[in-house]
């Protein structure tokens, strides 16, 4: 019997409707949220179009909060796309239909990828203030988290990781991540006598809004010791693709000029701190 409403799950269920053989599209979702009302109506129409071709499955963030950290939302109605068991793309907001049926439709292996799914969305955490637009907000105006990425300092938007450069900042200067891309990111990696975080990210992506403040503070604790970088995935495909990026945030740890560990999603700075020590040794 075809599936034609939206698919209610928990942290039971989830695995098995991940891996039931069909497109997924997951919405995170809370009662008080308005952006997530606002998405309902598209989500009983892309349940009904697509039966039998692809799974609509709803988490209630509330009910389910260890799934929802899981997940690695940082605002709702937070979308996640998976295909066989994977996730392949994220997104957040009350995106627009077409939008979410463009992504269906690549999922079934029609089409190209489509941009990231966007619309107003509502902060997860309670208390925090009404519906902003993770669309139309420019990513230099964000509370939190990475700017667009630049090549120029100069230019740079305050809180955007420090553009590549050579190990040698100048003394007494404070260290920042360094910006990677698909041009200069193999000599980075390939040249540097010390490890290499390397955060992959994108400007939509509400966890990697969150563990920004932790890579900071690494670039900083291990100046001189290691390499921070962040990699834009949007706007760097070919090094994303190269090294299997399907979910971010992804942080790989080069030593040697070789993977040595990984961190995928929103790890507490613990961890991370953690891992880049056992690097570096």
């Amino acid at each position: 019997m075809a599936i034609d409403a939206p698919v209610h799950c928990n942290a039971v269920n989830f695995n098995r409707v991940l891996n039931a053989g069909l497109p997924v599209l997951v919405v995170l979702w809370r009662r008080d949220c308005p952006a997530c009302e606002q998405l309902n109506p598209t989500l009983d129409r892309l349940a009904k179009a697509y039966a039998d071709k692809a799974l609509v499955v709803k988490v209630n963030a509330d009910e389910e909060a260890t799934l929802a950290q899981r997940l690695g939302a940082s605002s709702l109605p937070a979308l996640f796309l998976f295909r066989d068991g994977k996730e392949v793309g994220r997104g957040a907001g009350a995106a627009p239909e077409r939008d979410l049926a463009a992504w269906l439709d690549y999922l079934q292996g029609n089409g190209a990828r489509p941009p990231a799914p966007s619309g107003p969305s509502t902060p997860l955490r309670p208390g925090a203030a009404g519906p902003t637009s993770t669309a139309s907000k420019p990513a230099s105006a964000a509370s939190s988290g990475p700017a667009q990425a630049s090549t120029s300092a100069g230019s740079r938007p305050q809180g955007q990781p420090a553009p590549a450069a050579g190990a040698g900042a100048a003394a007494g200067s404070k260290a920042e991540p360094i910006v990677l891309t698909d041009a200069t990111f193999e000599q980075t990696i390939r040249d540097s006598k010390v490890p290499v975080l390397v955060d992959f990210w994108a400007v939509w992506c509400g966890p990697c809004k969150m563990i920004a403040p932790h890579v900071a503070a690494l670039a900083q604790e291990f100046a001189g010791r290691a390499i921070v970088a962040k990699l834009n995935v949007d706007e760097n495909p070919r090094v994303a693709q190269q090294y299997g990026i399907m979910g971010i945030p992804t942080l790989l740890i080069f030593s040697g000029g070789r993977v040595v560990d990984q961190a995928i999603g929103a790890q507490p700075a613990s961890v991370l701190r953690q891992r880049l020590a056992r690097a570096v040794g």
